[in-house]
């Protein structure tokens, strides 16, 4: 399984690679997981990026930490690097823990004095979720106490969350502990289901945490609203809608096989907590590895239009099927009229439902009660070719095999893909902005 950031508003703050703001939401009237500022690049022409951050003096030498700072060991991420911090202005106030969000001011510098990064510009804290940090960064904040200002080392080891675009190297940091705000608590048996656990279908241990007043418990192709966390069995938060204050709404159906499953047996205001298996989770947190701890709360239920059945033939094309030059096969199910074809460029408005060849939906347009204008030259490759053979008023089934569909991408559906594909109409090409009329 391939691992590698979430698509979550994982911020790597640390990293002099990242350059764009990812994940924002507000919080108490601050930036809440605002990325830090890209490093800058000499141009081509040798000019530096406009975007470059103003050179901030440091007040201490970069080059090495003083003979008198502290030293942190026993990372997660990194066990044997060693931060060093050097205590500037004393805190008064409380330590963080490591899942707990804070407000910060800070810069940072290279080891040759540039600097990448600043808050100065923003004239206000940044809040950021320290267990969305990098392991080393968040290790020496967890140090201090709230109003401290220090100054730190950390490691290339420890300064990263996933791999780098850029060489790694040592990252110094000011930074002034302004707020502290708590985490989600930590479940008692985040590291192992009770032994009385219920199981799922698919054998994920499940329980109820708590239980709400709501009726109607959602169905597979219905739209949930959730708030929920997760941890690693060491009990480290690698994601969660509470701290981000953003409910995730989504379809049941698109969630990993142990959450639809438990989704389906509560109702609203129900509280439940998974233990999912890694083979689950497509897309692995930074620095996470085996079974992960959800809990999730049911806010609201959308009761959504059933999907067509599951088509018997949904794992391989039938030998009556036919191939386009590009290797999609296709089955007509319904005539069309006319003879006319959607062009490589036109805009079709179709109805559409997806399946993985095991007879799993993906998506669906009839679920979602409205059907969808694609534009043929941005849609999937093996669709697209395959919409080529239609006439409106047709309706045909597609076997996409991977490598026109997702290619096996992360977070996307796997393998050969199915679509039953209802064409409406074949609408001209979008007008593109230099033709554009006022």
């Amino acid at each position: 399984m391939r691992r590698t950031a979430l698509v979550l508003g994982v911020v790597v703050l640390a990293a002099a690679c990242q350059g764009k703001d990812e994940g924002k939401g507000k919080g108490k009237g601050k930036d809440r997981d605002a990325a830090p500022a890209a490093v800058a690049k000499p141009n081509a022409g040798g000019a530096r990026d406009p975007q470059r951050p103003p050179q901030i003096q440091p007040p201490l030498p970069v080059t090495s930490p003083p003979p008198d700072a502290e030293t942190i060991t026993g990372v997660e991420g990194g066990p044997t690097a060693v931060i060093h911090i050097k205590r500037l202005a004393p805190g008064t106030g409380p330590h963080p823990q490591r899942n707990d969000t804070v407000s910060l001011n800070f810069t940072g510098w290279r080891s040759s004095g540039e600097t990448f990064v600043t808050t100065t510009v923003r004239k206000r804290p940044v809040q950021q979720s320290l267990a969305r940090l990098a392991p080393g960064f968040a290790a020496a904040v967890v140090s201090m106490k709230q109003g401290e200002r220090a100054m730190m080392w950390i490691p290339p080891e420890l300064g990263y969350m996933g791999t780098p675009e850029a060489a790694p190297e040592t990252t110094i940091y000011e930074v002034e502990l302004v707020d502290i705000e708590a985490g989600p608590p930590t479940p008692p048996n985040v590291g192992a289901p009770p032994a009385n656990a219920s199981r799922t279908a698919s054998g994920a241990p499940y329980e109820h945490v708590s239980r709400g007043t709501g009726k109607a418990k959602p169905r597979f192709h219905d739209l949930v609203t959730i708030k929920y966390s997760v941890w690693t069995a060491s009990g480290r938060l690698v994601d969660s809608t509470v701290v981000t204050k953003q409910p995730e709404q989504t379809f049941v159906f698109r969630k990993p096989p142990a959450i639809e499953e438990v989704l389906r047996t509560m109702v609203v205001g129900d509280v439940a907590r998974v233990w999912v298996p890694e083979s689950q989770i497509d897309v692995m947190p930074p620095l996470a590895s085996g079974t992960l701890t959800y809990e999730v709360e049911l806010l609201a239920v959308r009761a959504m239009t059933p999907p067509p059945p599951v088509p018997k033939d949904v794992a391989a094309p039938p030998a009556d099927a036919r191939k386009t030059t590009r290797g999609v096969f296709y089955k007509q199910l319904k005539a069309g009229t006319g003879t006319a074809t959607p062009a490589p460029r036109d805009r079709v408005k179709v109805h559409y439902t997806g399946w993985t060849t095991d007879g799993r939906l993906f998506d669906s347009s009839i679920v979602r009660g409205e059907a969808a204008v694609m534009a043929l030259d941005r849609s999937l490759v093996g669709l697209a070719d395959g919409l080529g053979t239609m006439t409106i008023g047709s309706k045909a089934r597609l076997w996409v095999p991977v490598e026109l569909a997702y290619e096996n991408a992360p977070g996307a559906p796997k393998g050969m893909l199915v679509f039953d594909v209802d064409l409406l109409d074949i609408l001209p090409p979008a007008p593109s902005p230099a033709t554009k009329t006022p």
